[in-house]
């Protein structure tokens, strides 16, 4: 009894503390991992607790994260396709629905999850046993998706020029360290810049419509929730690929690019994504991302075997749902809030605060250095902008460095 209360209790905190690293661009749970890993000397037998509060609040930032990259433009790099198609709903007045949307996304992405768990499982590491040979495809799958997303726009010549373009850029870029007042990646600057200020720039000057904060029914499309829960599971295997690079390739292959589809399909990568890379760390104690490498160090992970789930993964699994169901309507609530008060100012001071608020973020982050590309991704993506290139395209600024990584 004493445990079960324990799992809610760090759950609860955990996804209060994912619902601060979402809000906040810049902030991920790698900062928060990091910093319970720092003071687990103190924890002695709550180490395991603290791992539950881990998994709870990269749950939940997958949640939250929707929130700025809606309203103000402020992408990470799990969510910056979405910035967008989640902007010109706000200047439609549904920046709510926006919210609400992703939310009910990242829910059932959850509820899939589970379903795919044990077929993940048998595909990976039972009888089929494919996992080595999709690590080792890895630069291939990438240069397919690379092809994949020139040849699918509507200009292939131009959106080829912005894809290189991206890629050169991302290869001095990521190279470059701009670590500041906090220890940060170029990451931040590079996708703030090209999915973020060049579309706050881009968008016309109008008045900002009144948010519309009816409980609307929202359709969910299950192709879309099915086919970001599938691509996040591979995203959890392959080593450096984000979700926006999954979700660059389900739509372009798909050809499905209605602001409610990028929407529902990358919250659905996001979520699935965390969840399945704490299935792999436990199947083969391979640690996919920064929360699983603390976890990893935090306890002694037992590889799960068999059916029956290892000990503590069946803790961390109903961390998992309780912190899914809390933040479903935190979201919702922090973005209702937002959407009743965002259209008493003018849409240009709008614009002007977001742009500002980014900007002071990278700055805080990752300092001049951080600024200066800030102000180059900006340009680039103003120039797939004017181009009329879609925006996936710039992806490249990740894809292409990682492709060199792998052959080099």
């Amino acid at each position: 009894m004493t445990d079960f209360v324990m799992v809610i209790l760090f759950s609860l905190a955990g996804t209060g503390l994912g619902a601060v690293t979402g809000l906040i661009p810049g902030l991920h749970t790698n900062n928060v991992a990091l910093l319970l890993f720092m003071i687990s000397g103190i924890a002695g037998t709550l180490n395991l607790y603290f791992c539950i509060m881990i998994v709870a609040a990269a749950i939940s930032h997958t949640f939250l994260d929707i929130v700025p990259s809606t309203f103000i433009g402020a992408p990470e790099e799990d969510t910056a396709l979405v910035v967008l198609p989640a902007h010109s709903m706000v200047l439609k007045g549904r920046g709510y629905e926006a919210i609400s949307l992703s939310a009910l996304s990242s829910l059932a992405a959850v509820a899939i999850c589970f379903a795919l768990l044990v077929p993940f499982y048998a595909i990976l590491r039972g009888p089929v046993g494919l996992y080595g040979m999709i690590e080792n495809a890895v630069p291939w799958i990438l240069i397919c998706i690379s092809l994949i997303v020139i040849v699918t726009n509507r200009y292939p010549l131009r959106a080829a020029l912005v894809f290189l373009l991206s890629g050169i850029f991302g290869i001095i870029a990521l190279d470059i360290n701009t670590s500041f007042l906090v220890q940060s990646s170029p990451v931040f600057p590079a996708l703030a810049g090209l999915f973020g200020a060049s579309a706050l720039i881009h968008s016309q000057q109008c008045a900002l419509p009144e948010q519309n904060l009816q409980e609307c029914s929202i359709r969910l499309r299950k192709r879309d929730i099915g086919s970001g829960a599938l691509a996040g599971s591979f995203v959890s295997i392959l080593p450096g690929v984000s979700s926006s690079i999954a979700a660059t390739l389900v739509l372009s292959v798909r050809r499905e690019w209605r602001d409610e589809s990028v929407i529902s399909i990358l919250s659905a990568i996001n979520t699935s994504t965390n969840f399945f890379v704490l299935a792999v760390l436990f199947m083969f104690l391979k640690a996919r991302s920064g929360f699983a490498l603390v976890i990893r160090e935090l306890i002694h992970v037992n590889s799960w075997k068999g059916a029956i789930l290892p000990h503590p993964f069946n803790l961390f699994l109903a961390g998992v749902i309780i912190a899914s169901c809390v933040s479903y309507y935190l979201t919702k609530g922090v973005g209702k809030f937002i959407a009743r008060n965002i259209s008493r100012i003018s849409y240009d001071m709008l614009l002007k605060v977001s742009l500002l608020t980014v900007a002071a973020m990278v700055v805080v982050f990752t300092g001049p250095l951080g600024l200066l590309i800030f102000g180059v991704a900006t340009a680039i993506g103003l120039l797939c902008l004017d181009l009329h290139v879609r925006r996936s395209t710039c992806m490249g600024v990740l894809i292409v460095p990682l492709i060199l990584w792998y052959f080099t």
